[in-house]
């Protein structure tokens, strides 16, 4: 597909080559020198230099792939995100998510899995990880079979961990039914629906009590 080069923006060792069609091309110095030079006013094929470009950017981005998995585990949504941002080609991109996903270095599932299970214990409600889950990517059905895993026990008791910290947080309120909205908010926040709060809630007084 031919297009015409709209502006080149330079940047540090590199260039951003942007088509009259929105389309934009990054490529580093090493990579400008080996192509013919670029200049506004210039009909590309584009085809042509995506097929040239990839092979050129597969290793480069494939490498930070790898450096950004090496600080933590991460979705696969992530890794696209940020690889966007480095203004990597879509074909590169999906190039090296399946490379990670056959290397099993990617695993959205399990990555999921754990994500929710590590925040649920941290006292973050179901409504909140559903939020996180799909910021990162992961698809709605699968981040909802996940949720749907959690040990409800374990849940419950986080629940009532956080209603607890938050009753002797609230516990100077002079305004009892002003203290418990803000409470309730305050769980609601963090992802907990009204219901579960309020029985949470109701199981932290009982212990009070007791």
């Amino acid at each position: 597909m031919l297009d015409t080069v709209r502006e080149i923006n330079e940047k540090r060792r590199s260039s951003v080559i942007v088509m009259e069609s929105g389309e934009s091309f990054w490529l580093t110095w090493t990579q400008l020198q080996e192509h013919d030079p670029f200049a506004v006013g210039q009909e590309v094929d584009t085809d042509a230099l995506r097929e040239w470009l990839l092979p050129r950017q597969y290793p480069m981005a494939l490498n930070d792939a790898v450096a950004l998995l090496a600080q933590r585990a991460q979705a696969s949504g992530e890794i696209r995100q940020k690889l966007k941002r480095k203004l990597y080609m879509d074909d590169t991109i999906e190039m090296v998510l399946y490379k990670l996903e056959k290397e099993r270095l990617l695993d959205d599932e399990a990555f999921a899995r754990d994500w929710a299970a590590s925040r649920a214990r941290s006292h973050v409600g179901k409504s909140r990880i559903m939020r996180e889950l799909r910021m990162k990517g992961i698809p709605q059905q699968m981040a909802q079979n996940v949720l749907e895993e959690l040990d409800e026990e374990e849940s419950d008791e986080a629940a009532v961990a956080l209603a607890r910290k938050l009753l002797k947080r609230y516990s100077r309120e002079a305004d009892e039914r002003k203290a418990m909205q803000k409470l309730l908010m305050a769980m609601a926040r963090r992802g907990y629906g009204y219901e579960e709060s309020k029985q949470a809630v109701e199981t932290a007084l009982q212990e009070e009590d007791e």
